[in-house]
């Protein structure tokens, strides 16, 4: 029996989450955190003691970028088949609330979560304690489940924290069971007291006792779900692949000979069906004419990018939904079906007759697509997106900044050229500028790859704290590229550039003057300044050795 419970209890809690597959946890610093820490370094260490887990440990300061750097490790891990979640520890106070951006983005986008936040026992709350405030439920309604653990007692068996771990990777990863929220990936909060002593005991590390993570729902709700159909066989239909919706929506287009209309960060960027400049198409005359023929729309994901989509899927007589995410509940309202998932269903047409080679109406599509006389862009934000493209392969991974950046390269043919895409990852669930630069150096950590980033200023600014890694920290392989137009323009192509100029440029570009090179100096991060499309090619020839940030200056 250890003489610290609440030793006791982080070393269980540890080893009941990395059995039920949780490798990786970003801990941030504090004291009433420590039981976790203490655990967490023994695990973490290139020698874990004996019966300890071995896990990967990530250290940061601040907490909103270890929130952040805690999501992109769970989208690298989703990026490479092995869907998993990834716990963030922090201590009480402030520093919990530093993590709601990314439980927000977590909330929306399905990306499980678990956080670990340390808390005063009960006997000192209300009482004025020091760092201590409301943090039971502080999450509200963007996490899928969250409990208050009491503080472990002395005398107390084992079971508890393995009890915590097991319902929380239950509901983190999604539980099938359940027709609402929960049912869907997302994050998890275990808001945990602890009493002094806080420090490590050099205890030992028992097996995590084993225990049932099925919870007591009740009977589970019968839903539209449950009774999959064929798509009805119109010959005028189209598919629109939105955020993660997977090589599925491929698969369905093709399947029916409909054209497909993908985003960047859909997964599904390739196929005979794949029109690749449809974003100029829905703009030009010949592709109004074409959506005004349209008898049915089918969406698979969640498309979130431009306005001549929405439009389309506003307007579509019959309107299909599978997959929209977290947000599957979420759908349009016109929906004449809503899905959790795509049906087997989907993937053949109702009377068989179609095949993706005789479809005339998608060589409609095809033609006008190609009729289009696109020019190549003169050096600013769309050269910068060009030029990022074509120094990628399918192999990639690329992630992309969620302002100017994700919508240059969904307007660029190049993302579609070669017939397979790279992977690319943004964070669409709120679709905030927060946390990239986190996002992408835990995007690399996960998947042990080179990773390519794509973003404007003002979003690297905002989380330019996510350049700092500690020397006893592995470093990823991530080449940031910068564009540089003094402030946020995305806001120029708004109704709110008809304002006056100057007040535009001050509430809205919000020209910042920061020194980017100096910036990366700071945190020993590799830095290059380019001008010219050329300039930015050859400092993108080579794959990224470090964490390092090429700067596009573009104004």
């Amino acid at each position: 029996m250890s003489a610290n419970p609440s030793a006791a209890f982080a070393r269980e809690l540890i080893a009941s989450l990395h059995a039920r597959g949780v490798e990786d946890f970003v801990l941030c610093p504090g004291s009433r955190s420590g039981p976790l820490a203490h655990a967490l370094a023994d695990a973490g260490s290139d020698n874990p003691p004996l019966g300890a887990p071995s896990v990967n440990l990530h250290v940061r300061i601040d907490e909103r970028a270890a929130a952040f750097l805690a999501l992109g490790l769970a989208r690298g891990h989703e990026a490479a088949g092995a869907c998993r979640p990834v716990a963030v520890i922090t201590t009480s106070g402030t520093a919990v609330g530093n993590l709601l951006p990314a439980v927000m983005e977590a909330h929306h986008g399905g990306v499980p979560l678990l956080l670990l936040t340390a808390d005063r026992p009960g006997e000192l709350r209300g009482v004025g304690a020091n760092q201590t405030t409301d943090q039971v439920g502080i999450f509200g309604t963007f996490v899928r489940w969250s409990a208050d653990a009491a503080a472990p007692d002395e005398g107390e068996s084992p079971g508890r924290a393995a009890e915590l771990a097991a319902r929380a990777v239950l509901i983190a990863m999604g539980d099938p069971a359940r027709d609402d929220m929960t049912g869907t990936p997302g994050p998890v909060h275990l808001d945990l007291e602890f009493r002094e002593p806080l420090g490590g005991d050099g205890g030992v590390w028992d097996s995590p006792p084993h225990v049932d993570a099925t919870p007591s729902y009740g009977s589970r709700v019968i839903t539209r779900e449950d009774l999959p159909a064929a798509l009805p066989a119109v010959e005028r239909g189209v598919v629109i692949a939105g955020d993660r919706a997977g090589d599925v929506a491929r698969q369905v287009a093709e399947a029916h000979g409909w054209p497909l209309l993908s985003e960047p960060t859909s997964g599904a960027c390739a196929g005979d069906a794949c029109i690749g400049a449809y974003l100029d198409l829905l703009e030009a005359p010949a592709g109004k004419d074409l959506t005004e023929q349209v008898h049915q729309v089918v969406v698979i994901g969640r498309p979130t990018l431009s306005r001549p989509i929405q439009r389309l899927i506003a307007r579509a007589p019959a309107l299909y939904v599978a997959a929209h995410g977290a947000r599957w509940r979420e759908a349009p309202r016109h929906a004449d079906r809503v899905l959790r998932t795509v049906p087997p269903a989907w993937l053949t047409r109702a009377d068989g007759r179609l095949e993706l080679g005789d479809s005339a109406w998608l060589a409609q599509w095809r033609a006008a697509a190609d009729a289009l006389e696109v020019p190549e862009p003169t050096w600013g934000s769309a050269a910068v997106a060009a030029a990022f493209l074509d120094a990628l392969t399918a192999e990639d991974l690329a992630v992309v900044g969620s302002s100017g950046p994700i919508r240059a390269i969904d307007r660029d043919r190049r993302m579609w050229a070669a017939g397979e895409a790279p992977t690319v990852i943004a964070n669409r669930g709120l679709a905030g500028i927060d946390g990239t630069v986190s996002t992408a150096v835990g995007v690399a950590l996960a998947t042990r790859r080179p990773t390519h980033a794509l973003m404007g200023d003002v979003t690297f600014l905002h989380d330019v704290g996510g350049l700092l890694v500690g020397p006893r920290e592995r470093r990823p392989r991530v080449r940031i590229v910068v564009v540089n137009d003094g402030g946020g323009t995305i806001f120029s192509g708004l109704e709110h550039s008809q304002a006056d100029p100057r007040n535009f440029e001050r509430v809205f570009t919000t020209p910042h003057g920061a020194d980017l090179a100096a910036l990366c100096a700071g945190y020993g991060v590799s830095h290059t300044a380019v001008k010219s499309s050329e300039a930015l090619s050859r400092a993108l020839a080579k794959p990224p050795g470090g964490l390092e940030v090429v700067e596009a200056r573009v104004r």
